[in-house]
Protein backbone atom coordinates (compact mmCIF):
# COMPACT_ATOMS: atom_id res chain seq x y z
CA UNK A 1 0.00 0.00 0.00
CA UNK A 2 1.51 3.31 -1.04
CA UNK A 3 1.87 6.00 1.68
CA UNK A 4 0.15 9.27 0.11
CA UNK A 5 1.99 12.47 0.79
CA UNK A 6 0.52 15.75 1.46
CA UNK A 7 3.15 18.85 1.06
CA UNK A 8 5.86 16.04 1.15
CA UNK A 9 5.10 14.42 4.28
CA UNK A 10 3.14 11.65 4.93
CA UNK A 11 -0.23 11.70 6.57
CA UNK A 12 -0.77 9.93 10.39
CA UNK A 13 -3.70 8.59 8.91
CA UNK A 14 -1.72 6.91 6.26
CA UNK A 15 0.74 5.57 8.40
CA UNK A 16 -2.32 4.05 10.66
CA UNK A 17 -3.82 2.62 8.34
CA UNK A 18 -0.53 0.67 7.27
CA UNK A 19 0.35 -0.10 11.03
CA UNK A 20 -3.16 -2.04 11.33
CA UNK A 21 -3.59 -3.24 8.06
CA UNK A 22 -0.48 -5.45 8.63
CA UNK A 23 -2.04 -9.12 10.04
CA UNK A 24 1.23 -9.44 12.41
CA UNK A 25 0.33 -6.50 14.15
CA UNK A 26 -3.04 -8.29 15.01
CA UNK A 27 -0.84 -11.17 16.40
CA UNK A 28 1.10 -9.38 18.12
CA UNK A 29 -1.49 -7.30 19.92
CA UNK A 30 -3.43 -10.61 20.62
CA UNK A 31 -0.50 -12.43 22.42
CA UNK A 32 0.67 -9.04 24.29
CA UNK A 33 -2.95 -9.28 25.68
CA UNK A 34 -2.78 -13.21 26.59
CA UNK A 35 0.37 -13.17 28.02
CA UNK A 36 -1.02 -10.50 30.35
CA UNK A 37 -4.38 -11.92 30.81
CA UNK A 38 -2.12 -15.36 31.85
CA UNK A 39 0.28 -13.31 34.04
CA UNK A 40 -2.54 -12.00 35.81
CA UNK A 41 -4.03 -15.36 36.25
CA UNK A 42 -0.60 -16.75 37.89
CA UNK A 43 0.27 -14.33 40.10
CA UNK A 44 -3.70 -14.20 41.75
CA UNK A 45 -2.76 -18.01 42.28
CA UNK A 46 0.77 -17.33 43.39
CA UNK A 47 -1.09 -15.19 45.93
CA UNK A 48 -3.96 -17.19 46.77
CA UNK A 49 -0.58 -20.51 47.48
CA UNK A 50 1.25 -17.68 49.88
CA UNK A 51 -2.40 -17.29 51.98
CA UNK A 52 -2.78 -21.16 51.29
CA UNK A 53 0.80 -22.08 52.68
CA UNK A 54 0.35 -19.63 55.67
CA UNK A 55 -2.71 -21.81 57.27
CA UNK A 56 -0.67 -25.44 57.03
CA UNK A 57 -0.60 -26.39 60.34
CA UNK A 58 1.84 -29.26 59.33
CA UNK A 59 4.34 -30.53 56.80
CA UNK A 60 1.98 -32.93 55.57
CA UNK A 61 -0.24 -29.91 54.56
CA UNK A 62 2.17 -28.21 53.28
CA UNK A 63 3.33 -30.82 50.76
CA UNK A 64 -0.12 -31.18 50.01
CA UNK A 65 -0.59 -27.16 49.10
CA UNK A 66 2.32 -27.21 47.35
CA UNK A 67 1.73 -30.26 45.45
CA UNK A 68 -1.87 -28.85 44.53
CA UNK A 69 -0.35 -25.76 43.53
CA UNK A 70 2.44 -27.46 41.01
CA UNK A 71 0.13 -29.74 39.76
CA UNK A 72 -2.53 -26.96 38.64
CA UNK A 73 0.29 -24.41 37.66
CA UNK A 74 1.28 -26.97 34.98
CA UNK A 75 -1.77 -27.65 33.56
CA UNK A 76 -1.87 -23.98 33.18
CA UNK A 77 1.42 -23.81 30.90
CA UNK A 78 0.01 -27.07 29.13
CA UNK A 79 -3.27 -24.89 28.16
CA UNK A 80 -1.65 -21.28 27.70
CA UNK A 81 1.21 -22.63 25.65
CA UNK A 82 -1.88 -24.28 23.35
CA UNK A 83 -3.56 -20.66 23.66
CA UNK A 84 -0.72 -18.90 21.55
CA UNK A 85 0.07 -21.73 19.25
CA UNK A 86 -3.78 -20.92 18.48
CA UNK A 87 -3.51 -17.21 18.51
CA UNK A 88 -0.38 -17.26 16.21
CA UNK A 89 -1.76 -20.12 13.71
CA UNK A 90 -4.99 -18.21 13.21
CA UNK A 91 -4.98 -17.15 9.80
CA UNK A 92 -5.22 -12.83 9.38
CA UNK A 93 -8.53 -13.19 8.07
CA UNK A 94 -9.92 -14.72 10.61
CA UNK A 95 -8.61 -12.49 13.26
Amino acid sequence: MPIKETNGAPTVTDFATLIFATPGFHVSQKLALEAARFSAQRMRAFADQVETLASCKNPGDLMSAQTKYIKQLSQDLVAESQTMRDIIATPASAA
